[in-house]
């Protein structure tokens, strides 16, 4: 029995084993150039991941092969082959030419839990029904209605930063513009008074954190099975949306939803849009306006904040790139009564081109990803992707690649003046049909806080910032390792 015992296992040991050696062939029997994968993470760098992307690990890749002269490369997520694309192209072409061929993200989701079927994660046809419903909800006219109340969430802000100018405090930037995004966010689409300068353990507050900060074990662990093991992880109903915040986001729309319809409340924000399709036969049901309001908000307050945070830190090093900021602000609002509208923000010039090089240095979203739907065949040939396979776009290895932006480390809002540049290697917010559905209300409330900023206060670097700044590999929007502080001087 107990040879018997030791030859069936080492049997099952030998079949395993020739079962990796044949999925880590995958990319030699098609003769792309690889990197060495390790068992059973293949070439990602983290075991268990904090978030569902995959980090700034994609920069690492597009480093190694352009090293190497490739413009694509092989690379292995757990067992599951991928593809890296290098040139700018290459990116281009799938995503906007070829975009059929590579609909879908490849974002993991599961139908047990409605705050993961969104926009961002949906496939085919799904994805397409709920791109041509919501598409209305963004339009500029709607988005527009929504300044007011982005506007109004500034005045908590501003109390708060010139208690700190007073008694010249060192700020944490990022949790300040976070509570000024929840704020907004939680206004925009729920109607919500937040009030997280007031209250900064309000519940939005808190959610918001442990969305992106806070894992225990088991919420890794779950990362981790629908990253490595997506297909299993379906089966068993698991999400990787932490349960408290799923559980809170379902009840709060459920209840919200069901109290307007029975009251008949309109307000101008995100829900009352989407009741408003929902009631219009547009075959939307209130797990979809769960899942759709989720996005909107995990995507809106973080990559904000983020950028945010990111443009004050490089105008603070930057004061005569700051000087100009000002003065282009200044100088607009004087037209608007120092009351500014929506049309004088986003014309502002130079605010927008510091706002573009900070998306460029710091992109919010590091790494694009796309699945082919269908055996693809480059045009040229140079390439083929099978259905099913994982295409990764490293929009940080991109963004920083000297070939296209010279001296790439160097915050240099100036090297945007020339709108053909953006062209080259340039995808903050993706591109083609499956770009950043959210990017216009995200860019008007990015310029808005930072006009509001610095009209108000001049910002300098603290000493209590550690630079260089790192990235911090890991999280799903880009954050640095250190915290970031500044200093902010009342005019």
């Amino acid at each position: 029995m107990l040879v018997e015992a030791a030859i069936l296992l080492a049997s099952l040991v030998l079949l395993a084993t020739l079962f990796v050696k044949y999925k880590y062939g995958y990319w030699k029997r098609r003769n792309v150039p690889y990197l060495e994968p390790t068992f059973p993470i293949g070439n990602n760098t983290s075991f268990l991941p904090k978030g569902i992307s995959i980090g700034i690990i994609s920069n690492y890749f597009y480093n190694e092969f352009k090293k190497r002269g490739l413009k694509v490369g092989g690379v292995f997520l757990g067992m599951d082959p991928q593809l890296v694309l290098v040139d700018p192209e290459y990116v281009r072409t799938i995503l906007i030419k070829d975009f059929n061929s590579f609909v879908d993200r490849g974002i993991y989701m599961t139908k047990n839990d409605p705050v993961t079927v969104t926009l961002f994660s949906q496939k085919g046809q799904d994805w397409k029904n709920s791109r041509n419903k919501f598409t209305s909800v963004f339009t500029s006219a709607k988005i527009k209605s929504m300044y007011d109340t982005l506007k109004g969430c500034s005045t908590n802000m501003i109390s708060t930063l010139d208690e700190s100018a007073e008694r010249n405090l060192d700020v944490d930037v990022l949790e300040i513009m976070a509570r000024f995004t929840t704020d907004v966010v939680g206004s925009v689409i729920f109607g919500v008074e937040c009030n997280c300068f007031k209250n900064p353990d309000a519940e939005f507050r808190r959610i918001g954190k442990h969305l992106f900060d806070e894992f225990t074990l088991m919420d890794l662990l779950n990362l981790f099975a629908t990253i490595f093991f997506p297909n299993m992880a379906g089966l068993l109903g698991i999400s990787n949306i932490q349960p408290d915040v799923s559980k809170y986001f379902s009840r709060i729309i459920r209840e919200t939803v069901e109290y307007r319809e029975k009251n008949n409340v309109v307000r101008k924000d995100f829900l009352d849009l989407l009741i408003q399709l929902k009631n219009s036969g547009q075959q939307i049901t209130v797990e979809d306006i769960i899942g759709q309001s989720f996005i909107f908000f995990a995507a809106g307050f973080e990559t904000s904040s983020t950028t945010i945070t990111m443009t004050l830190f490089e105008l603070a090093q930057n004061q005569e790139a700051q000087d100009r900021v000002r003065e282009e602000v200044i100088n607009c609002l004087e037209k608007d009564n120092n009351d500014p509208t929506y049309e004088t923000i986003m014309e502002m010039k130079y605010l927008g081109l510091a706002v573009d090089e900070t998306l460029r240095l710091w992109p919010p979203v590091t790494t694009l990803t796309r699945v082919c739907v269908q055996d693809y065949k480059y045009p040229d040939g140079d390439f083929s992707v099978e259905k099913g396979r994982t295409v990764i776009i490293p929009v940080l290895g991109l963004h920083r690649d000297p070939d296209y932006f010279p001296d790439p480390l160097k915050w240099n809002p100036d090297r945007f003046a020339d709108k053909n540049q953006k062209s080259v290697a340039y995808f903050p917010f993706g591109d083609g049909p499956r770009n950043c559905i959210g990017m216009r209300f995200g860019l008007m409330q990015v310029k808005l806080g930072l006009a509001i900023l610095l009209k108000n206060y001049k910002v300098f670097p603290s000493p209590a910032t550690e630079t260089p700044l790192e990235i911090d590999p890991d999280t799903f929007v880009i954050h640095t390792k250190q915290r970031v502080y500044l200093k902010f001087e009342k005019i």
